[in-house]
């Protein structure tokens, strides 16, 4: 099994190349968070249209043991059961073609249902996983969403392989990177209270600004993305993509950032990893 690589970039520098890659390519971005979010929303909004007409949901939120369940709520759960997956799948495609400036259209959201099964059972999987390990408590289930959180990547880019392949791979990714990745997440704290107080409208930017900064995790930690020379001291590094020879694709565009290291090999002590849960059980 190939060695992971440790992604040593600052969150700053990996949300720079979020936007370096999205810069021109907003519009698209916009739409096609919209048509995302809408598909993950709005049908659930309609199913419980009448139900929150009737306050059979007010009644049931205030006291929800003595109150019937409304049929509403098994619909919406059964909706987001199906969809989700799908959905993730399509949404994680788009926003690798944006960020290595591949042609794609918004309709590539679209693109999950085309995998549907192996998209449904993807996140059905993960699901039960991260919902297993948080039985243990709250810390477990979130190492275990952290070390999952590659999966649909790897399968977008890798459409014939089966479902525990995909998270056996998220899981390699992310040995070594998971405290890096974490650090990366609340590092958009700020923009997602921001998107409270704008009562949502400004999710539709942030979202796809932190789904392509977990892409250019996601590259770096899977060689797709690296440096195409070692910078002498104090001139910029470049960061190239890799063809699928391994070798370091010219005419692709490359990005500048700070003189700091982008990746180092393994981190030998990572192999014992004692935060990560996966090294003494197979999940």
């Amino acid at each position: 099994m190939n060695q992971p690589i440790i992604v040593t970039l600052p969150s700053s520098q990996l949300r720079g190349l979020a936007r370096q890659a999205l810069a021109g390519k907003w519009k698209l971005a916009v739409l096609g968070t919209l048509l995302y979010l809408a598909l993950a929303a709005v049908p659930t909004i309609l199913i419980s249209a009448p139900d929150i007409i009737s306050g059979s949901i007010d009644a049931y939120n205030q006291d929800p043991v003595a109150t019937p369940t409304p049929p509403s709520v098994y619909a919406v759960n059964l909706y987001s059961l199906l969809v989700s997956g799908p959905l993730s799948l399509g949404f994680a495609s788009f926003i690798l073609a944006i960020f290595r400036r591949q042609p794609t259209r918004p309709v590539e959201v679209f693109y999950g249902f085309e995998r549907f099964g192996k998209a449904f059972l993807l996140m059905l999987v993960q699901s039960i996983f991260i919902f297993l390990w948080s039985l243990l408590f709250i810390i477990p289930g979130i190492i275990a969403a952290i070390r999952y959180s590659m999966a649909f990547y790897v399968l977008a880019d890798n459409p014939g392989i089966g479902v525990m392949a995909a998270i056996n791979e998220s899981k390699r990714l992310m040995r070594g990177n998971k405290m890096k990745f974490f650090i990366l997440g609340l590092s958009f704290i700020g923009w997602l209270l921001l998107g409270v107080l704008t009562m949502g409208i400004a999710y539709i930017w942030i979202v796809p600004y932190m789904e392509s900064s977990f892409v250019a995790f996601y590259e770096i930690a899977n060689g797709h993305l690296q440096r195409s020379q070692g910078p002498e001291m104090g001139e910029p590094m470049i960061l190239t993509p890799v063809d699928e020879t391994g070798s370091a694709d010219p005419a692709a565009p490359t990005d500048s950032t700070d003189p700091a290291d982008l990746v180092d090999s393994t981190d030998p002590a990572d192999s014992t990893d004692p935060a990560s849960p996966d090294k003494t059980r197979p999940l």
